[in-house]
């Protein structure tokens, strides 16, 4: 178990770090919409990019602690929920200072959502 352990921090903090050191790379990409219903409204895929990578990490996180695996030893769950925001968050500002890259209001928005929306998947799970 406890080389399950070391695994699953280091995958931990590898991804973590590698979303951090991503930020200042001068990475552009097309951003395209997409269209739900007619008419009904439309989504920027980085925006779902944004959430969709923020959701993830926290079902890493709910996999590790059904498999009885944590990251911290004190407020686990605390701890991970704020680590995580905090990655959004300077993530996201940081880009003002990278080249090709800018700041958007609206893609930490959407890591924000996406954090809310797993944490609220891990919360529910961990009622059953």
């Amino acid at each position: 178990m406890e080389k399950y352990l070391r695994l699953y921090r280091y995958v931990f903090w590898t991804g973590y770090f590698a979303v951090l050191i991503a930020t200042f790379l001068p990475i552009s990409f097309r951003v395209e919409k997409i269209r739900l219903g007619p008419e009904a409204f439309s989504i920027r895929t980085d925006h779902l990019l944004h959430f969709t990578v923020y959701f993830l990490i926290c079902m890493f996180y709910l996999f590790g602690e059904r498999k009885g695996l944590i990251l911290f030893d004190k407020n686990p769950l605390k701890r991970f929920i704020l680590l995580v925001m905090i990655l959004a968050t300077v993530t996201e500002v940081a880009q003002i200072w990278v080249p090709a890259r800018a700041f958007n209001i609206f893609d930490w928005v959407a890591n924000m959502a996406g954090i809310l929306a797993g944490w609220g998947i891990i919360r529910i799970a961990g009622k059953r």
